[in-house]
């Protein structure tokens, strides 16, 4: 079976590597490309327009409805990435059908794709919701918390937290999500899927792992407020997949591991 993965990011190419031989990974842009479906029996929509997270972007001019609507009427899976961020926020771990309520822009243009989704006739529709994805990404122009920590850690031997470092959130792998994805798009099971570890770790743990693993560096927290803090429920992508588990044991290898990585190349 044939996966068409859109999208060369730091997920994408994780889940790329995960699905060896069955992928075939493009570009964003490369969905214009008319025979682009040919022999595909799942997409998964790892990519990004340019825009996405900023004012300019326009629904009209993102390319994953485009694609979508084109595999619908080939009757071929497809599965989208989506975000935690579509939720309001709840202090319990948040589960599929829960309130939505996204409290950022990010997280309203990521649920306006979602609804423009849903209404496609015909479409073999997944969402997968996921947790914070980490790994070792140092990608120029990439604003994630682990990009941004990677590179204050290597250039200036700090850690620096703009929140407390009790927030907790739901942290995973890349390897470990990227494993769960491509298995999910082998059999993709329709409808809405959680994916995280179900876990709540703080950010601030976090962080010194990472730091450890670099074996050097401090932790700095320049605004101690606790903000923006979540964990999945993964109750369904465990009735799924039910060796998708994690435990802190593992949480705290994968983060040492992207420090010594951090100190291999600094």
């Amino acid at each position: 079976m044939s996966v068409l993965l859109v999208g060369r990011g730091f997920l994408g190419r994780a889940i790329a590597r995960a699905l060896g031989d069955a992928a075939r990974l493009v570009p964003y842009a490369a969905i214009a490309e008319p025979s682009i479906l040919e022999g595909v029996a799942s997409v998964v929509w790892a990519g990004r327009h340019p825009a996405l997270g900023t004012p300019a972007w326009r629904i009209e001019e993102d390319l994953e409805p485009v694609l979508a609507r084109r595999a619908a009427e080939r009757g071929i899976a497809f599965t989208s990435l989506g975000t935690r961020k579509v939720y309001a926020p709840s202090p319990r771990p948040l589960r599929e059908d829960d309130p939505l309520g996204p409290t950022d822009l990010y997280g309203r243009q990521k649920l306006a794709l979602e609804d423009r989704l849903a209404a496609i006739p015909g479409l073999r529709l997944t969402r997968l919701r996921i947790a914070n994805v980490f790994g070792f990404e140092r990608t120029a122009g990439r604003s994630s918390f682990l990009t941004q920590l990677l590179a204050t850690l290597a250039a200036e031997g700090e850690v620096r937290l703009d929140v407390s470092p009790f927030t907790v959130r739901d942290f995973l792998p890349v390897e470990m999500a990227a494993g769960w994805i491509a298995r999910l798009a082998r059999e993709p099971p329709g409808g809405i899927v959680n994916l995280g570890s179900g876990l709540g770790t703080p950010i601030g743990r976090l962080a010194l792992w990472v730091i450890e693993g670099f074996g050097r560096g401090r932790l700095v927290v320049e605004i101690p407020v606790e903000r923006d803090g979540f964990v999945l429920a993964v109750d369904r992508l465990r009735a799924i997949l039910p060796d998708a588990r994690i435990d802190e044991a593992a949480l705290r290898a994968a983060a040492l591991a992207v420090g010594r990585r951090l100190a291999a190349e600094a």
